[in-house]
Parts: C-alpha cells; sequence; structure tokens
C-alpha cells in the first residue's frame, strides 16, 4: 500500500462535490451517489484500526472515497482485505482502478448486492453499509442468512440520522434483537453496532 497515493486520492476525492449525482441504469434502476463525509471517513480509519479488521465487506463502493479511508486503517494487506460491492460498472471499474494505483487490497464486485453476497465466502469482522438506505435491512438479513457476519462483527452504517426514514426497518432490528448500538452524531449519522 502507498500512503502518499492513498492520502493524495483521499484528497482528490474530498474535492468531490457532497451534494452527490444521480445514476440510473440500464435496467431503470435510479439512486443518488454522494461522498461520505470527512468526519465519517476519520471515523472509518479508526475503526479499522481500533477493531483490527482484517476482512472487510462494503456496501456502496461509488468512486472510492469511503473504501480508501477504510484502507488507510489497514496496516498489513498480505493479512487484510476488502471487498466493496458497486452496483454501477463504470464506476465500479473506475474506482478498481484507482484502488490498483494505490495498491491497496481491495475487490469491487459489480452488481447488485443480494446477488453477490451469496458468492461470497467467509465471515467478514467489519461491515460498512452506504449504499442505497432501503437495502441495509435486506443485505444486513442477506448477510445473516448466509453466515457472512457473526457474533464480533463491528457494523458501520452511514446516513442513519439524515435519512432515518429510509434506514428504519434496518434501525428497529438493533432495538427488536437487543443488539448493542450507537446512532454518532456525524454530520450524517453513523450507526456503530457489535454483534
Amino acid at each position: 500500500m502507498d500512503k502518499k497515493l492513498l492520502d493524495a486520492e483521499i484528497e482528490f476525492l474530498e474535492t468531490f462535490n457532497k451534494q452527490g449525482e444521480s445514476y440510473a441504469s440500464a435496467e431503470g434502476r435510479h439512486g443518488w451517489r454522494n461522498p461520505i463525509r470527512r468526519d465519517t471517513g476519520e471515523l472509518l480509519r479508526c475503526f479499522v484500526i481500533a477493531h483490527n479488521a482484517s476482512r472487510i465487506l462494503e456496501f456502496g463502493t461509488g468512486h472510492g472515497l469511503s473504501t480508501l479511508y477504510l484502507a488507510a486503517g489497514l496496516r498489513d494487506k498480505s493479512k487484510q482485505f476488502i471487498h466493496s460491492i458497486e452496483f454501477d460498472p463504470e464506476v465500479a471499474d473506475s474506482s478498481q482502478e484507482r484502488f490498483n494505483r494505490c495498491l491497496v487490497p481491495v475487490k469491487v464486485f459489480k452488481g447488485d448486492a443480494l446477488e453477490i453476497i451469496p458468492q461470497l465466502e467467509g465471515i467478514y469482522d467489519l461491515v460498512f453499509f452506504d449504499a442505497q438506505k432501503d437495502q441495509y435491512y435486506s443485505q444486513l438479513m442477506a448477510l445473516l442468512k448466509y453466515e457472512r457476519i457473526a457474533k464480533g462483527t463491528l457494523i458501520l452504517a452511514d446516513n442513519v440520522l439524515d435519512r432515518k426514514t429510509e434506514c428504519q426497518s434496518f434501525l428497529d432490528w438493533f432495538v427488536e434483537k437487543g443488539v448493542s448500538h450507537y446512532c454518532m452524531h456525524t454530520e450524517c449519522g453513523l450507526l456503530v453496532a457489535r454483534l
């Protein structure tokens, strides 16, 4: 991992419009892609370090800002890696090229997360949700169904305060199951939970 390149790419992506951009797929699926805020990015880096995460899964690669913040917390790329899922194939390819240039251990999976989850292997020890907010719950259920998360997995999710209505079923699950969690008052709201 080239720390200078990594930091330079983070700073470059931090210049992107935080209001984001809309997109539509060939199948007519619409969405909104916006970069995470800097306060959230710094927290992602800290959580990777504090949790000593080695197997990380991210929903919503986008242009790769959150992925690079996650990667900045990695210490041993021979033992640690990130899998990131991006629906838009062009954006996924562009982000994969960025990660390759920075020599970070990231593999971007292209397509719908619910179709990709069954193909993944092993248990992740940190999962970051930042794709379509109304899909957080179904993605979480799929991770549980296919045993991709387990006791001790750290769950992080962005936009749980500024887009709370879209995330409500996801948030309710943690309450109903008695899973210890906290919604940090970042600019957009970051859920932190440990299974």
